[in-house]
């Protein structure tokens, strides 16, 4: 009997003393693209959150101008939201 509790205990201490995720940050992955060659409309994005709490993403607009205009993103705990904005002239992503 002393041995099945000592094992029960054993056990017990080792399920909850093993490492955890942090909580509040699950790995997620998702992204989404419209493309609409009738009014001329493009817009996508992608982002990934690992289990650390760091996201990386990209989104990107086709602006009236021609242009395509992206932003590849990072955001973590320690530096924030640090973009990088990029144009590409007479891009055409319907094509």
């Amino acid at each position: 009997m002393w041995k099945e509790i000592v094992v029960i205990a054993a056990l017990c201490y080792f399920v909850y003393s093993a490492p955890q995720a942090p909580e509040g940050y699950e790995p997620y992955e998702y992204q989404y693209e419209v493309k609409d060659a009738e009014k001329q409309l493009f817009f996508d994005k992608n982002e990934l959150g690992d289990g650390t709490g760091k996201v990386t993403g990209r989104y990107s607009v086709w602006l009236p101008d021609g242009r395509l205009m992206t932003v590849d993103y990072t955001v973590d705990k320690e530096s924030g939201y640090v973009p990088k904005v990029s144009f590409q002239d007479n891009a055409n992503p319907l094509g």
